[in-house]
């Protein structure tokens, strides 16, 4: 009885000594775009919108406030048709 245990234990061992396989999965598909605008994007058009009206300074938030809420627009008008 006892050697019969210990050939168990020792099989108890063995298999919790094995890493865990691990079953094959299909890939995960890319995470969905991300629902915010990002500030990246409202540079980009801030700086496009800037150079359109001649580069003038001291106007930088204007430019930065109406490249956001026109990013914003779009993605809500994209956002309800679906």
């Amino acid at each position: 009885m006892f050697k019969k245990n210990a050939i168990e234990s020792k099989q108890t061992a063995s298999v919790a000594a094995q890493p865990a396989k691990r079953a094959v999965s299909e890939p995960r598909p890319a995470p969905a775009p991300s629902a915010e605008v990002t500030q990246d994007a409202i540079a980009k058009l801030a700086f496009q919108k800037w150079q359109k009206r001649g580069c003038p300074s001291g106007e930088d938030q204007r430019d930065w406030f109406d490249a956001e809420r026109e990013l914003k627009s779009s993605q809500a008008g994209r956002a309800r048709r679906g």
